[in-house]
């Protein structure tokens, strides 16, 4: 009866050893994780202050008050690693989104832009004064609801990939 309880004893640890190899080997082939970049974007919508007020023209404009008038801030910051290659970022030019709708509401602003295909990074901003006479909050999300912003690379593995943020999706009212 010795001899069968040590044949089982050698069986079992034969077969967890085995298991354990394949295992370790299935875990091996799994960490070949697709880098994604890290990717925040923000489209924030705020009250002026009454400073920035004073500096906004309401030339043509009858009795212009403050709240006639929003900052529109959009910002996105791209990270990533040297696994993602290709990277190709296509915003839409807010100032003709927001002057879609029915007149010119894009009333000044400043934007900027880093995107340099030899780093590991992209940065994009725009910030601008926007004419919000009459429009509720929902009706400035549909100005923007049809404008996406595409992020896109290549991994490692040359598999292309693609991130769409819809602006009427990501916009904040604070």
């Amino acid at each position: 009866m010795v001899k069968g309880g040590t044949l089982i004893k050698k069986s079992f640890i034969l077969t967890t050893i085995i298991l354990l190899s394949i295992l370790i080997i299935l875990t091996a082939c799994g960490t070949e994780k697709i880098k994604q970049p890290d990717i925040n974007i923000k489209f924030n919508v705020s009250d002026l202050s009454n400073e920035e007020f004073q500096s906004v023209g309401t030339k043509g404009l009858e009795n212009a008050t403050k709240s006639d008038f929003r900052n529109l801030e959009f910002t996105l910051d791209v990270e990533q690693t040297n696994e993602v290659t290709n990277r190709k970022i296509i915003i839409p030019n807010l100032k003709e989104v927001a002057n879609s709708y029915d007149r010119e509401r894009y009333w000044f602003g400043t934007s900027y832009s880093q995107d340099n295909q030899a780093e590991n990074f992209a940065k994009y901003g725009y910030k601008f004064v926007f004419y919000s006479k009459g429009l509720e909050d929902q009706v400035i999300k549909t100005i923007f609801d049809s404008s996406e912003v595409r992020v896109s690379w290549t991994t490692n593995s040359g598999e292309n990939k693609e991130h769409v943020f819809k602006l009427g999706e990501v916009i904040q009212f604070k």
